[in-house]
This record gives structure tokens, sequence and C-alpha cells, in this order.
């Protein structure tokens, strides 16, 4: 047995149509972030991940120290000697970003 799909016809809208379309009075849309033309960067985070990554690389954090930063930036949960390590990590975040 075979399906049979029904073929709707493309309909070309513009960007602004669709403004209109959604609400006259209000300029902001989602519909540009639901069709993926826009997407939102969380730059804190970015700088973040790159100051850890610059750090991981100059071997600032032991390896036990490491793994424990990246189980709680995952959200896993950690041993008691991984909570440990990372209470080390977080001495050493802070003597990096405050001296």
């Amino acid at each position: 047995m075979s399906i049979i799909y029904k073929r709707l016809p493309v309909e070309e809208i513009s960007l602004d149509e669709l403004r209109e379309k959604e609400d006259e009075e209000d300029e902001s849309t989602h519909f540009e972030y639901d069709l993926g033309l826009y997407c939102k960067m969380d730059t804190e985070a970015i700088g973040l991940r790159v100051d850890l990554s610059r750090l991981f690389k100059q071997d600032v954090f032991t390896n036990n120290e490491k793994k424990a930063l990246v189980k709680k930036l995952a959200d896993l949960e950690l041993t008691t000697t991984e909570r440990k390590a990372f209470q080390r990590a977080l001495v050493k975040l802070r003597n990096f970003y405050f001296n």
C-alpha cells in the first residue's frame, strides 16, 4: 500500500508581512526565532568556557579538578572527592579572576 501525500504549494511571504500578521502594534516578533533566522547568544557563558579551556591548556587545574568542573558544568552529581576537588578549583578560579 502506498501513501499518497498531499502537495501544497509554497507561499513566499516576507518577514515584514509576518510581523503585520502577528501584531500590528508590536514591532518584536517570534517568527524570526521560530524560523531560525536569529539566535540568542549567551556571550557570558561563551567567555567563561573560553577562559576555562585556556586554563585547562595551561595546566592550572589538576586532572581531578578538571573532571569535577566538567561534571559540575554538565549538572551531574559529584562524589565527595569530586566535591573537594571542585572546591579547590573554585578557589583557583577566584584567585585567577580577582587577582
